[in-house]
């Protein structure tokens, strides 16, 4: 036996040694047919966006000499879809760090300014002003697309399997250059509505404050927090971070201005669901209760790899206020609280402005029964509450929020209070969500 061993065991060790060069050579070529796959589909995304944002600009100059009414109408509609389409093919792209916000925002912009547009009410120095944007900057992507078509690869794979995919430098810098040479709508001289940013005020706290207040509003005592940034922009606030046992670390992101909570997240991989939703949903809200949060309620549950994402929107006087909400990530392996967003709810505490759930409801124009006689015959109406939900052009309106059932499936519809026109219909998995 232990001579047969001895004369197999060079054959046994070439074997092996074929296998694993064998094995080697086809994850080599599997990663270089991935990275060639990957390069094309960033390729077509960026052609996408390039071809979307001449058609959006081709459509701007039409909307600039179109009278028609309806004609106007089917161009508004067409823009949008370009803009949601572009929007999609950007979304594609490993941008990484890339600063993209004056082209999203040109979008946007054009994206509120086509409801306007078609209802007469825009004016010709604003379509003037987005017509020039938008066409500088199509001219500029398709020179960068026809400049950069022979360059390879576009991706720095160096730095895959170490962060992520990220645009080679050149192509990230022209980009940037892009987005830089646009300049700012000023939207309150342009007539758009404004949307409502809001502040936070209070007293500057120090940096040792904002590690306490981390602390505190994590429920990690085990844990070691400091500072580990401080940024300035349009919210000023504190980046602290915590380690705790293992390998978890806490970011928690606290204002300098009144020392709040604007978000949190933890590094905690969670690998299983033992949790049912409904206890996840409790955890969640007893995590606001504990923290000072007024009553909310839940309007949103996802889950993804077994994290929970809740969102919730606080209820002032009766009224859901969609504007202003607050998510809150928990495990579902056992309800810790492992993430929070609470920017925009912070932020609309500025302009709160008290009306009473009284007076609002004297002042409807369109009755609850009307409301409800909207609604499709062979539905039932289960609940009813009011709400106030951003439109599509971004202002905040009030509605019925109609919880129905039609058959087997349950739906939310709102009702615009002054007007009686339906605002949104989003079906929902169970009254739950009512």
């Amino acid at each position: 036996m232990k001579r047969w061993l001895g004369r197999a065991f060079p054959n046994i060790v070439f074997a092996v040694a074929l296998l694993v060069l064998g094995f080697a050579v086809g994850q080599y070529y599997l990663q270089k047919a991935y990275q060639l796959q990957m390069e094309a589909s960033y390729r077509r995304a960026l052609r996408e966006f390039a071809v979307h944002l001449t058609e959006l600009s081709q459509d701007l100059g039409k909307a600039r000499v179109i009278s028609g009414s309806e004609q106007a109408a089917a161009l508004a509609e067409e823009m949008r879809s370009r803009i949601a389409a572009a929007q999609a093919s950007l979304g594609q792209l490993p941008l990484g760090e890339i600063d993209l916000s004056r082209l999203e925002q040109m979008m946007w912009q054009c994206y509120r300014s086509s409801y306007a547009y078609s209802a007469g009410q825009l004016s010709s120095a604003v379509l003037d002003a987005l017509y020039e944007q938008i066409s500088r900057a199509s001219s500029e992507v398709q020179t960068l697309l026809a400049s950069k078509e022979v360059e390879s690869p576009w991706v720095a794979w160096n730095r895959y399997f170490t962060t992520s995919l990220v645009f080679t430098d050149s192509l990230a810098a022209a980009l940037s250059s892009i987005n830089s040479n646009l300049q700012e709508l000023d939207e309150e001289l342009a007539g758009l509505p404004r949307r409502a940013a809001g502040r936070i005020t209070g007293e500057e706290i120090s940096p040792a404050k904002a590690v306490e207040i981390a602390g505190a509003f994590s429920g990690r005592s085990e844990f070691e927090f400091r500072v580990v940034n401080e940024t300035a922009g349009d919210i000023p606030a504190y980046t602290v971070q915590g380690s705790g046992p293992g390998d978890e670390t806490l970011t928690v992101e606290v204002s300098r201005q009144g020392g709040v909570v604007l978000w949190m997240i933890s590094s905690r991989a969670v690998r299983a669901r033992q949790l049912e939703t409904a206890e996840l949903v409790q955890a969640a809200r007893r995590f606001l209760e504990e923290r000072g949060f007024p009553e909310v309620h839940v309007t949103d549950v996802q889950i993804l790899q077994n994290r929970a994402t809740i969102t919730f929107v606080p209820v002032v006087e009766g009224i859901l206020r969609y504007a202003e909400p607050v998510k809150v990530q928990v495990s579902a392996a056992d309800g810790d609280i492992i993430g929070f967003q609470g920017v925009l709810y912070h932020l609309a505490r500025s302009r709160y402005q008290s009306n009473g759930a009284e007076d609002v409801e004297q002042h409807l124009a369109v009755e609850r029964e009307e409301a409800e006689s909207k609604v499709n015959a062979q539905a039932v109406v289960l609940d009813h509450k009011l709400a106030s939900l951003p439109n599509d052009l971004d202002e905040t309106v009030l509605t019925h929020r109609l919880g129905v059932k039609l058959g087997d499936d349950y739906y939310l519809v709102y009702i615009n209070a002054e007007s009686g026109r339906e605002e949104q219909i989003v079906q929902v998995s169970s009254p739950d969500f009512f």
